[in-house]
């Protein structure tokens, strides 16, 4: 990712959301850090909750400032077993603008959904999500009245959802910190990851090949249970395994 598609005042709300997911405790943290990131993606509504694919039904859900009465609908009528931008989310777990979920999943049902929730200002939104191993998956929602969510807005989200993840995970089961047998290697280049060093970069520091790099990054993901680096990085964390 090419961090100089963002601009200063981005960059560093990036790295402070983060830092405040780090430090986050309860779900009065995680709605201001849904707030920040509201603002960082310019958008007008945001939501998150916890899912269970299995079942596709939401477990907990924090709104941030989504219209009370569309949420009443939502709930009372179990509209998100119908919604296409849960459905994709709970099938992909990326990114994505709601037209993309709509355009994969456009049943009647799920059209007629969409022009309900446009009745109360919802007609553009992005989204993104994490199917967590030792949760539920997640869900984070931003919508507009107008279009104006942009490809750096994706890839903001792309950064920031592995750590607000993290922070709701925490907030909302009180997990507690966990003791995962990583080797002395292993924790030695999770700490150079959590710098921001890319393998090649590692591999120098630490004398060893890239691909040897590469394997120790793949054993840490599977053992903290992880997507990508980003996630390894925001459970790490979690756990006290590194710290800021």
């Amino acid at each position: 990712m090419d961090y100089r598609d963002f601009t200063k005042n981005e960059l560093s709300g990036i790295l402070d959301t983060i830092q405040e997911c780090v430090r986050s405790r309860s779900d009065a943290d995680v709605m201001n850090i849904v707030a920040k990131i509201k603002g960082l993606l310019s958008a007008d509504n945001a939501v998150c909750a916890l899912g269970d694919a299995s079942t596709g039904s939401l477990v907990k859900i924090l709104n941030l400032d989504y219209p009370e009465e569309w949420g009443g609908i939502y709930i009372s009528e179990e509209l998100y077993r119908k919604d296409p931008v849960i459905k994709y989310n709970y099938a992909f777990y990326r990114t994505h603008h709601w037209s993309e979920a709509v355009s994969l999943f456009n049943g009647k049902e799920q059209l007629d959904l969409m022009n309900r929730a446009t009745d109360f200002g919802l007609t553009f939104g992005l989204s993104s999500g994490v199917n967590g191993e030792r949760c539920k998956g997640s869900i984070f929602s931003f919508s507009a009245r107008q279009d104006r969510f942009e490809g750096r807005h994706k890839r903001i989200l792309d950064i920031i959802v592995p750590h607000i993840h993290q922070a709701l995970v925490r907030a909302s089961e009180r997990t507690a910190r966990i003791d995962v047998p990583l080797s002395k290697r292993e924790k030695e280049v999770l700490v150079w990851m959590k710098e921001g060093k890319t393998n090649w970069e590692i591999s120098l520091i630490l004398l060893i090949s890239e691909r040897t790099v590469k394997f120790h990054v793949q054993n840490i993901e599977r053992k903290l249970n992880a997507v990508n680096k980003a996630h390894a990085i925001a459970i790490a964390f979690d756990s006290g395994l590194v710290s800021i």
